[in-house]
């Protein structure tokens, strides 16, 4: 284990039978407060561009008791990214300066996932962690949030767990949320405003979720995990951000309906979620979740200082397949064509070019504004564009028909990759082929994300990547979901 970048780069087995159990063999080594030894060779560099107190300080205590060096930037104002410098060349300098690990916490999601792949690809042996990016992930915060509840529990399967407060943008929740998913009979008791409820694609790896809009849902929950109302989702609705503070605030009144050995955390800050009077309830174990971070980073030092040296991504490009699966005179095809009576009804043929066919509905016209914006087509060159085809295969389909157009291969492969079902139809020299292309699993080349958060927006060196999710395109960067339309 290298870099500590998402949640979903790990199984089930690293996280709970490697890194929840290193992580407890730090703890009665941090305990003692007493640095383990002097390594000067040893660097770690955190790049904090946000504001922290608990996972900057808690790396820093770690990084002490490890006897390791360490150097500290706070702020993107601290840096020359205040120049326009680029993320990929500031994280370059932090290598060269001496990075065996670098620790970032950015507002851009996908940063750290970028920033690996750049000191890879130069041949920097530094290992990424991430500190939080956005509204994206924060793996360190869920394995020092586990290894709490392991401690408190005494296991991390086989009980209730209770979100509430910001659920939709709370990046601590996010992860948490994906790691239990692997373990069994987790249920999920979710309190939230409609204005923050939980993303629907969390909410389906679980198999027993009750939603509710107040605390009175958490009472037989053994965990409860609280998320603080940000104030910049509500700046249009004052009202609702306070009557939402209301209703998701534990006081003696919350804790009398809550189960008597009931473990209640948060990631911290907290802004109104407690009442002053609860702080040093037994049942609140906010203290010892965030203490937990320093054995937690400990941990994560160690072994992405271990391991900086692997090679963990795979940088070379994939070569999509191509396949024939018709090829014959253009005579004989139509021919075949109107003996089983299937001779278009929606188009008039072509004798020379191209037919895009198996569209997914309502993507024609993006393909089409696609291969016209890199200049393979004008507006004369494109004959038709059918929409909503019967078809066999989806129902209804659009269908693409360039006249005198031929397209190139990679752009071939740039289109088929949103979607398995496209074929192309070449008409050429009196030959009719009809081919099918196999794509590898990531998507690039075409299209952007549309997060504008994304770091693919913001440093002209990441090119945007997918990979297939269901019916949709998932960013390999900032892991956001997104439709087929959305993106080409």
């Amino acid at each position: 284990m290298k870099n500590f970048i998402s949640i979903n780069d790990f199984s089930r087995e690293e996280i709970f039978e490697k890194i929840i159990p290193g992580c407890k063999s730090m703890v009665a080594k941090a305990k003692t407060k007493k640095p383990l030894g002097w390594h000067p060779s040893k660097k770690v560099i955190f790049a904090f561009f946000e504001p922290s107190t608990r996972t900057l300080g808690s790396y820093l205590e770690a990084s002490r008791l490890l006897g390791w060096r360490n150097m500290q930037i706070n702020g993107a104002e601290a840096t020359s990214l205040t120049k326009k410098e680029s993320m990929a060349n500031t994280v370059r300098m932090f290598a060269a300066q001496g990075a065996d690990v670098l620790v970032m916490r950015t507002k851009i999601e996908g940063a750290q996932r970028f920033a690996a792949e750049i000191l890879e690809a130069d041949d920097w042996n530094t290992s990424v962690q991430n500190g939080g990016d956005g509204t994206n992930q924060h793996p360190t915060q869920t394995f020092l949030d586990l290894l709490t509840i392991s401690e408190k529990l005494g296991r991390l399967d086989n009980f209730k767990i209770g979100f509430f407060g910001d659920l939709k943008y709370g990046r601590t929740v996010h992860s948490l949320l994906c790691a239990l998913a692997h373990q069994k009979n987790i249920s999920l008791k979710l309190a939230s405003a409609p204005e923050t409820v939980l993303q629907d694609r969390y909410k389906k790896i679980f198999k027993n979720v009750e939603e509710g809009d107040s605390l009175d849902i958490l009472a037989d929950c053994d965990v409860i995990y609280g998320s603080r109302l940000q104030e910049e989702r509500f700046t249009a609705d004052p009202v609702s951000l306070q009557r939402a503070r209301d209703r998701f605030k534990i006081s003696h009144k919350q804790l009398e309906m809550f189960k008597k050995d009931v473990i209640i955390m948060h990631p911290m800050p907290y802004v109104e979620e407690f009442d002053p009077q609860i702080r040093k309830d037994s049942r609140l174990i906010i203290d010892l979740q965030a203490w937990h971070g320093i054995p937690t980073r400990m941990f994560m030092l160690e072994e992405g200082y271990k391991n900086r040296k692997k090679k963990t991504l795979n940088n070379e490009k994939q070569k999509s397949e191509f396949e024939i699966i018709t090829k014959m005179k253009l005579d004989k095809y139509m021919e075949e064509r109107k003996s089983k009576k299937t001779v278009h009804k929606y188009f008039m043929p072509i004798n020379n070019g191209t037919v895009i066919d198996h569209i997914p509905r309502g993507l024609g016209i993006k393909i089409r504004e696609f291969l016209i914006n890199k200049k393979l087509v004008g507006d004369i060159g494109v004959k038709h564009i059918i929409e909503d085809v019967p078809s066999k295969k989806q129902r209804l389909k659009n269908v693409l028909v360039l006249e005198d157009i031929f397209i190139p291969k990679e752009t071939i492969a740039a289109i088929s990759s949103f979607a398995p079902t496209i074929t192309f139809n070449i008409i050429k020299n009196n030959i009719f082929q009809k081919i099918k292309i196999k794509n590898p699993s990531m998507i690039s080349g075409i299209g952007r994300c549309p997060n504008e958060n994304c770091i693919t927006n913001h440093d002209g060196e990441a090119s945007s990547k997918f990979t297939h999710h269901n019916d949709n395109l998932y960013c390999y960067y900032c892991e956001k979901e997104f439709e087929q339309r959305e993106i080409i």
